[in-house]
């Protein structure tokens, strides 16, 4: 096996070399090649050409500014060739598998757009490796060049041999497991106690007020659980709906994938929302155009069926597509029709969630609107410092050991935890508690 690596320097050099490292550290180091390993003194056209006659297939780095760079490679007035249209137009002469990666945005471009010599390319299924699902596509591109060159683990018929012989199941937790979990328990539980404490002070300072264990609990748990919702479930939307795509080989910011993710998105955040809202004493739900102004307990049985029935339409859509997408012409586009029907119903439901959740939310009285509204505006700030953190990591070459990089993310988040704590104390939590 001699994998061929083909992309373009201005465009895709982090992204090629993350590709690589995965690919040698599942095949070894001499399965895979690189432009950077030509030896010195050769010449280069000839090492390429020579290293994509030995390989058995090619990798080829799809990045956001691909199209832009072959129209301008094109329109050189000089006779000098683009490199990465050569690769790929010799690769497609010599019938090597080709294997595209995309790790922008776009999707594969369509044939009209390609030089002539390469329009073949526009055939071949791709892989989509954008963050967050980056490893999700590796293990997709590495089983796909496993099945194709029958490849086969060594080490993997040893390690089965050793659990059946041992009679150990491969599952089984390991006690060193258990105990790490437990103690990831122990250590959340106290984080809990002791932020609500520390809110529960800040909400209330006047001393000589001893407040029960359990209520420092609840306390910081309800910041826990708000500050992981609206901060958090926006990118967790986005990275379950891009894992998802990433191993169904499907682009991720194309129409549906869009509107899976504002739904998971929505879904997570409005019953977020809704579960901490219901831990006021005296709070209900009123549900706006399609609910009576006196409510019995089946409305409300009805009401809770329906939210269900959101949540798993939505993860349903996102599982469904993939099947929908390998059926053939007429019922695919048929089912495609239904998809996104559903989807976008989903959206006017959540949307219709939200404002009745905005409807019922209690009046702030004599309490200062500045935290409880400084609180909300923060909250969306941890996705962005996420997806901040993984953005250097991709396109600035940035690993987890360059220490100012990895404190500077640490730093910002300790920040951002102080200030999100206090204000939550300051408002939400007068709000929620109003006995505070």
């Amino acid at each position: 096996m001699k994998l061929f690596i083909s992309y373009r320097r201005s465009d895709s050099t982090h992204a090629a070399h993350r590709v690589r490292m995965s690919l040698q550290a599942r095949f070894g180091a001499d399965a895979v090649f690189i432009d950077r390993e030509i030896p010195a003194g050769r010449r280069w056209e000839d090492h390429l050409e020579s290293m994509l006659e030995e390989s058995t297939g090619v990798v080829v780095m799809v990045g956001d500014e691909f199209l832009r760079l072959l129209r301008k490679g094109q329109a050189r007035v000089d006779d000098a060739p683009d490199a990465l249209v050569w690769e790929i137009a010799t690769a497609i002469r010599l019938r090597k598998a080709i294997y595209p990666v995309l790790f922008g945005s776009i999707d594969m471009p369509d044939r009209t757009k390609l030089p002539e010599e390469m329009r073949e390319f526009a055939g071949y299924q791709a892989v989509f490796a954008r963050e967050p699902a980056f490893d999700a596509a590796m293990g997709v591109l590495i089983k796909s060049i496993a099945a194709e060159h029958g490849w086969v683990d060594t080490e993997a018929p040893a390690s089965a041999v050793s659990s059946a012989g041992s009679g150990e199941k491969a599952s089984a937790l390991r006690p060193d497991r258990v105990l790490a979990m437990l103690g990831l328990a122990l250590l959340a539980f106290a984080s809990m106690w002791w932020a609500g404490r520390l809110i529960l002070w800040l909400a209330h300072p006047q001393a000589g007020i001893v407040w029960p264990a359990e209520s420092a609990f609840w306390h910081g748990a309800r910041y826990a659980l708000a500050t992981a919702l609206w901060g958090l479930g926006p990118y967790l939307a986005y990275w379950l709906v891009a894992e998802l795509r990433a191993r169904a080989r499907l682009p991720i910011f194309n129409l549906h994938g869009v509107l899976t993710a504002c739904n998971v998105g929505g879904i997570l955040v409005t019953g977020g929302t809704h579960l901490l809202l219901s831990t006021m004493p005296g709070w209900r739900l009123e549900p706006v155009w399609f609910f009576p102004t006196q409510p019995t307990p089946a409305h409300y049985v009805g009401l809770s069926l329906v939210l269900l029935a959101m949540a798993i339409a939505a993860v349903a859509v996102a599982v469904w597509e993939p099947r929908v997408r390998a059926l053939e012409a007429a019922r695919r586009a048929w089912g495609m029709r239904v998809v996104h029907g559903v989807s976008f119903g989903l959206v006017a439901c959540v949307l219709w969630f939200a404002a009745s959740l905005a409807n019922s939310l209690p009046p702030l009285g004599q309490l200062d609107p500045v935290p409880v509204v400084g609180y909300l505006m923060l909250c969306p700030a941890l996705s962005l410092l996420v997806a901040a953190w993984q953005y250097g990591l991709w396109h600035s070459g940035l690993g987890e050991r360059v220490w100012q990089f990895r404190y500077l993310f640490y730093l910002v988040l300790g920040l951002y935890l102080v200030c999100t704590l206090a204000l939550f104390a300051y408002g939400p939590t007068r709000l929620l508690a109003p006995d505070i």
